[in-house]
């Protein structure tokens, strides 16, 4: 008895010391410290960085808690500083860190600075997955909110779309970066940030757009003073008038430029960097026949980086003076200047598909250890045992309930469309013998008629399946939809959608659903990728065949999913959406 109690005391005191030393570790004054550091990077980096280097022999022996905040704070200061990251070990060791304990705003900027890893890494898929779990940590109903790591968050998302050549969702990324920026910044500022429209609607095609979106950032500027911004601005318009053929208000918008912008020198050089207006002011010349100036103009911008304009101004000019072997020169070194492009393109598209690959491969090796993990942890599983053996029995009865659910609605389905086949011989009939003027027959087979209509009516409302009139099933028979789905069977030449393929499925969507497209777009404000998952999913195109189409891989696709479940329906993960999504369509 001494001795169990002796064993006891001893045990308590272990206890006690261990609890006295964990808590020893962490120092409130070195955190005070930390964050003291975290707002000078806001303004001064590098300042910021030669603080935070007096800690480096220390970091090692302090808590983890100061550690990671030490980590995060560097980071900060280094993304503040341009600093260009090589390895993502310590940013994913600290976005796991503050994603279990950190605040909203921690988690927010761990998962941001995790997205600024693997952006300069080159790995765009790893980048926007991370710049997503961003935005899913931020509270931007709370008054503390960080916007000025959200915006930023948006506007690194943006330009992954822009490089990835997917101007609807740069649209989307944009439109909460103008907003977020108009909450917060100066006027000018807001200006600014609504201009970058300007390039996915030009990539859309939607040049009235672009002129409006160029005309509202000349006028907003011009009122609040910002003359040479505004001029700046205005010169992006040119092309799209000649194009037009408005020669005359190309001209005044050039005058603008070249007079108010003070980007020219007094020999009417432009700054080094923008000769390509020198391509643009060459095409308006070669349109109002002054070809000499024309012929400077795309001269002068050959040993620029806009040498294949240069050189495409060069042949048109050559074919008006009807010079065939000046055109032949100048289309064969245009050829050589494109084929150039079209090389680094397909380097680019390689870095892209390999960043793919080593995403897809660091995600399964993640998942291993996580699962051995697991196996190293299976002891504690014993004091958990009752709850789960109680989860365990009620999720059996759930499935039990559901197989039994599942099975009547199979049954009922089953006599509804034996009842219509009836129905259909009844009315077949029925004309028949209305041919043959057989009244008696004609009535009885009027009352079966009426009969199996009343069948058909109580079959459906009790099954909830979709009625003939349903437009779900319009939907799914419409031609779009079946496009998509010789595209799932790989039956077209080109499997891949094109963007005006996926607007038709939209705009085909919103037709027929019209009540289901209001909440999933305008209620719900649902991104474009996970707005066309819903879709394929109310379709009825399984994961496999939604990452084919949308170009994604499963784990994007996975979190589209999920993202949606919770916008829609509250509900975490990406299971039971399908379910959701149904439902929704009938009660709509």
């Amino acid at each position: 008895m001494i001795v169990f109690r002796k064993k006891t005391l001893f045990f308590l005191a272990y206890i006690a010391l261990a609890v006295l030393a964990l808590t020893g570790c962490h120092n409130q004054k070195t955190m005070n410290e930390l964050e003291a550091i975290s707002q000078i990077a806001d303004e001064h980096p590098d300042s910021a960085l030669t603080m935070l280097k007096v800690y480096e022999d220390k970091v090692d022996r302090w808590s983890k808690v100061d550690r990671m905040h030490y980590e995060l704070v560097k980071m900060k200061a280094q993304n503040k500083a341009n600093v260009l990251f090589s390895s993502d070990s310590i940013a994913k060791e600290v976005a796991d860190y503050y994603n279990h304990h950190g605040t909203d705003n921690e988690r927010l900027l761990a998962n941001y600075l995790l997205g600024r890893v693997y952006s300069d890494m080159g790995e765009a898929p790893q980048a926007l997955q991370a710049f997503y779990d961003a935005i899913e940590c931020a509270d931007t109903l709370s008054d503390d909110c960080d916007y000025d790591v959200l915006i930023p968050v948006y506007g690194q998302m943006s330009q992954i779309f822009y490089m990835q050549n997917l101007p609807h969702d740069e649209i989307w990324a944009l439109r909460h970066y103008i907003d977020y920026i108009h909450k917060t910044d100066s006027e000018k500022e807001y200006i600014i940030a609504k201009e970058q429209l300007i390039n996915p609607y030009y990539q859309l095609g939607e040049k009235d757009s672009v002129l409006a979106i160029i005309n509202d950032t000349y006028t907003s500027l011009k009122r609040i003073g910002e003359d040479r911004e505004a001029a700046d601005a205005l010169v992006a318009s040119v092309y799209i008038y000649i194009e037009r053929g408005q020669l005359d208000e190309a001209r005044r918008v050039m005058d603008i430029f070249e007079h108010e912008s003070g980007l020219f020198d007094a020999q009417g050089n432009i700054e080094k960097g923008r000769e390509n207006y020198y391509y643009i002011r060459g095409t308006y010349e070669l349109e109002v026949n002054k070809v000499d100036a024309a012929e400077k103009d795309f001269r002068r911008a050959i040993n620029s980086c806009f040498t294949v304009d240069a050189y495409r101004g060069l042949v048109s000019l050559y074919h008006k003076k009807r010079n065939i072997d000046s055109v032949m020169h100048f289309t064969l070194l245009h050829e050589q200047a494109l084929d150039s492009v079209h090389n680094q393109m397909q380097i680019d598209a390689i870095h892209q598909m390999s960043s793919m690959y080593n995403y897809s491969r660091s995600q399964k090796l993640a998942e291993q250890e996580a699962h051995n993990a697991r196996i190293a942890r299976i002891w504690t599983i014993g004091i958990l045992f009752t709850v789960l053996l109680g989860v365990s029995l009620t999720y059996k009865l759930y499935l039990s309930y559901k197989r039994k659910k599942q099975e009547e609605i199979d049954l009922l389905s089953k006599s509804l469309s034996d009842a219509k086949k009836e129905y259909q011989v009844v009315q077949s009939e029925l004309l028949t013998l209305n041919n043959r003027d057989i009244k008696k027959l004609i009535a009885d087979k009027e009352k079966k008629e009426k009969e199996l209509r009343q069948t058909i009516e109580r079959l459906e409302a009790s099954s909830g399946l979709p009625t003939d009139k349903d437009s779900l099933e319009k939907f799914d028979e419409s031609v779009i939809a079946k496009v998509f789905r010789r595209k799932q069977d790989n039956k077209l030449e080109k499997p891949s959608p094109r963007q005006a393929e996926w607007r038709a499925l939209v705009l085909q969507f919103s037709k027929e659903m019209p009540a289901m497209h209001h909440m999933l777009v305008e209620e719900k404000k649902l991104s474009p990728l996970e707005l066309n998952v819903c879709i394929l999913i109310l379709l009825g195109f399984d994961d496999a065949s939604i990452g084919s189409l949308t170009g994604s891989i499963p784990q994007t696709i996975t979190k589209a999913k999920a993202r949606a479940n919770m916008k829609l329906f509250g509900v975490k993960g990406a299971h039971g959406l399908k379910r959701g999504l149904f439902l929704a369509s009938k009660d709509l």
